[in-house]
């Protein structure tokens, strides 16, 4: 979902920290089974520090994925470094991936129609991404503390980046600007004005994204955004005010958002900016 190339980042800085934590506590045997021991290790061995990393991302963004499907919704966007997958005019398309802010991963279902938008569900789809990572993190430990062959560290490194990406989605309460897998799901299962928030931004995206267009939201439900003491959150309510009346040709109501909007600049990232196109 959607935190793409901080928490990946994060991940990956919190790997090197668990193997630092690893490499001091762990036995000699172990540590010469993720060094290479001969040419052929070596070999495999530097490729593994590409590789493993990846294969931890995917699996994460699999999670999500897979689960979204599970419930029933339609795949949106899927991708893993240069690797994408988008669902364009109901066909699903391979795609080149260029922009380095999806490198970390990310994986989007949506509801396939308005009466499909479920609130829980999409908790749901929060957290598996997390899960998959702690399962595979498990998945690898054992196999490379079990076994002792060509790939021990593949296993090593997938285990080390598992672990790093499953405390980036749950420790902290954001990854850059956006709260992460743990805090989203929190917010969605919490009571009061915070789950209010999180469940009609949850349907106010959806809505537009299943009619590829922000004209029929409840604008009403901006109001309930605004409550929320986040300030992200009360930009995308300035945001979803904006285009509901842009596209609804309300000139007047039209100018006066966007100079609301232009009021979060400063706290938005340039490449969020530039991708909304606001201006």
């Amino acid at each position: 979902m959607k935190k793409n190339f901080v928490s990946g980042l994060l991940g990956a800085l919190l790997s090197v920290g668990i193997f630092l934590l690893a490499f001091f506590f762990l036995d000699q045997s172990d540590i010469d089974k993720f060094l290479p021991r001969n040419k052929i290790e070596a070999i495999i061995y530097f490729p593994m520090l590409i590789i493993a990393p990846l294969s931890a991302l995917t699996i994460h963004e699999l999670g999500h994925l897979l689960t979204g499907l599970a419930l029933e919704q339609k795949l949106k966007l899927f991708v893993v470094a240069f690797f994408g997958i988008r669902n364009e005019d109901g066909k699903t398309k391979l795609f080149f991936n260029k922009n380095v802010s999806y490198f970390g991963g990310v994986a989007a279902t949506i509801p396939k129609t308005v009466k499909d938008i479920n609130p829980k569900s999409f908790s749901k789809i929060l957290i598996a991404g997390p899960i998959f990572s702690f399962v595979y993190f498990i998945v690898c430990l054992l196999a490379f503390l079990q076994f002792d062959t060509y790939l021990n560290s593949f296993f090593a490194l997938s285990a080390l980046t598992s672990f790093g990406l499953f405390l980036a989605t749950t420790l902290p309460e954001k990854s850059g600007i956006m709260f992460t897998d743990r805090k989203r799901f929190q917010r969605l299962n919490s009571k009061g004005v915070i789950q209010d928030a999180e469940i009609a931004m949850y349907e106010l995206i959806s809505k537009g994204i299943i009619d590829n267009s922000f004209k029929n939201i409840d604008i009403h439900k901006t109001v309930i955004l605004e409550k929320d003491k986040d300030a992200i959150t009360k930009f995308w309510a300035a945001y979803l005010r904006f285009m509901y009346f842009k596209e609804n040709g309300l000139s007047d109501q039209e100018t006066e958002a966007l100079k609301n909007l232009v009021t979060f600049k400063n706290e938005i990232p340039k490449s969020i900016w530039n991708t909304l196109n606001i201006e």
